[in-house]
């Protein structure tokens, strides 16, 4: 079996420009099913780790359910509405099994990712809301609440994930899911939205995967993104990756992580890890566009 492990952008569902809407997110789910279901029928058995940022920012923005103090509760909610979409798109397409799992990841308290929030969360606002931590949108166009994004330790749905890939495609790992404290031979929820890329690179690592596709709302990775003359990466080494990161080329909760799981990826594994736009999969990891992170 050739497993294929995509992590499938929040943003790609409903872009952070729209309108969040129900409709358009299933719309957007139907295309991203298509694409993914020809990937199935070229023979490769499908784990699709999905993003949540912007449906865990509607939940949060919503009158008398919205509550900071349970992003637990809200990250799991999200994987069940997104991972159902996702599940029976699917299944509707390839007419073979495909299941959906709500997941849980540990993390860790000291985790630096809990001092400086850096994961968008819901629309681009044109103004900052006073009652929360806000970053410009990647495009320089607003702002976008953030919220701590810690990175995953183990997924805890592990096992049952590699059981349940012997004879089905499987949704998990939806919105890096739900973060637990793990101490004492206890867990307790722990306020934070797991970025999925880094989910997805654990378990591609774990799985063995063939390849890992991070699927997002932009072509490629760019140089200088939020300037007047960004310029699209169309592939590149581990090394060069890393240098690019170390001077902030890459936007923080949005293509920093993308970039950080694929080089995981590409030096454990010595295969290449492939970001491409919705709607332009199959070229991407043919070479023709999208960028390629390769182990040299």
């Amino acid at each position: 079996m050739t497993l294929l492990v995509v992590a499938l952008g929040g943003n790609a569902i409903s872009p952070p420009h729209g309108g969040l809407s129900l409709a358009e997110e299933r719309a957007r789910i139907a295309i991203a099913a298509g694409e993914l279901a020809e990937l199935a029928r070229g023979g490769a058995r499908l784990l699709v780790v999905h993003g949540n940022g912007p449906q865990v920012g509607r939940l949060l923005s919503a009158p008398g359910i919205g509550d900071a103090a349970s992003l637990d509760v809200h990250v799991a909610q999200t994987q069940g509405e997104l991972g159902y979409l996702l599940a029976e798109a699917l299944e509707a397409r390839l007419g073979t099994p495909c299941a959906a799992l709500v997941t849980r990841v540990t993390v860790a308290q000291d985790d630096p990712g809990f001092a400086r929030p850096s994961k968008p969360i819901g629309p681009v606002l044109a103004d900052p809301p006073a009652d929360a931590r806000v970053l410009r949108a990647a495009d320089g166009s607003g702002w976008r609440r953030v919220v701590a994004s810690p990175r995953p330790l183990a997924v805890l749905e592990e096992a049952a994930i590699r059981a349940l890939l012997v004879q089905h495609h499987v949704v998990a790992g939806g919105g890096g899911g739900v973060p637990l404290f793990a101490e004492a031979g206890t867990r307790r929820p722990a306020a934070a939205v797991v970025d999925k890329d880094w989910v997805a690179s654990l378990l591609a690592r774990a799985l063995d995967a063939e390849r890992l596709l991070f699927v997002t709302d932009v072509a490629h990775a760019y140089d200088g993104f939020a300037g007047a003359s960004p310029r699209a990466v169309l592939r590149m080494g581990c090394a060069a990756a890393r240098e690019r990161l170390r001077r902030g080329e890459f936007a923080p909760g949005s293509m920093a992580p993308k970039v950080e799981a694929a080089v995981e990826f590409a030096e454990v594994t010595g295969r290449s890890a492939v970001i491409a736009a919705l709607g332009r999969v199959e070229r991407a990891l043919r070479g023709e566009t999208g960028t390629t992170i390769a182990a040299a």
